[in-house]
């Protein structure tokens, strides 16, 4: 299995919870998706990034179709790439 690790930091203008329930459709829209889950920093730290997608796929295949699916791109393009300040990413096998 593949997990997809992606951490946010976002402008102060993005809808986090918005941006948490258009993530979480995702799985409703892509097949391919195992699990996926969506963590809104609570601020403890104040270097903290904002949003930390976690997202379980049964090959790379899999995680290739979802990186490149039309809804998931729809949700970079209108709601998270305009207000990205920086973004990490970590994939591994699980």
């Amino acid at each position: 299995m593949i997990r997809h690790v992606v951490i946010l930091k976002l402008d102060e203008k993005a809808n986090l919870e918005k941006i948490k329930k258009e993530i979480l459709n995702l799985k409703n829209e892509i097949k391919e998706i195992i699990h996926i889950e969506v963590g809104i920093d609570i601020k403890f730290d104040p270097t903290s990034s904002d949003l930390c997608i976690i997202a379980d796929f049964n090959d790379i295949k899999d995680l290739e179709i979802y990186a490149n699916h039309p809804k998931h791109l729809e949700v970079i393009k209108n709601s998270i790439k305009p207000f990205l300040i920086e973004r990490r990413v970590v994939d591994y096998n699980a």
